[in-house]
């Protein structure tokens, strides 16, 4: 399944709130989920349970679905997001990640 196919099956489920309710749903959605995935994180760090990656895949399922409502209501294509932050992470770091690059940004030169 490629990103444009996954945006279109996501809108299946959402609710239609319009712009700004929308904006403010896919808001408080992402953060609610990424809450849900560092509670998770912290569980196991912190008391030393073992890692939920069942858990932690559900998770990341639902960001990945916030992230492609998020951009419907903005009116943009998911796979055209994430083109354009590859391009800009291979500008950043054009070869792969370093310290350097990461404190001198050249995507923002």
């Amino acid at each position: 399944m490629d990103m444009a196919e996954y945006q279109l099956i996501a809108n299946r489920t959402s609710k239609d709130l319009g712009f700004r309710k929308g904006l403010v749903h896919a808001a408080l959605g992402l953060t609610g989920e990424a809450g849900e995935f560092s509670d998770a994180v912290k569980k196991f760090e912190i008391y030393d349970q073992n890692i939920d990656r069942d858990n932690l895949r559900e998770e990341i399922g639902d960001i990945l679905w916030y992230c492609a409502y998020s951009a419907s209501v903005l009116g943009e294509s998911l796979e055209t997001i994430a083109r354009e932050n590859i391009e800009k992470l291979a500008k950043r770091y054009p070869e792969k990640y370093s310290d350097f690059y990461a404190m001198h940004r050249l995507d923002k030169i």
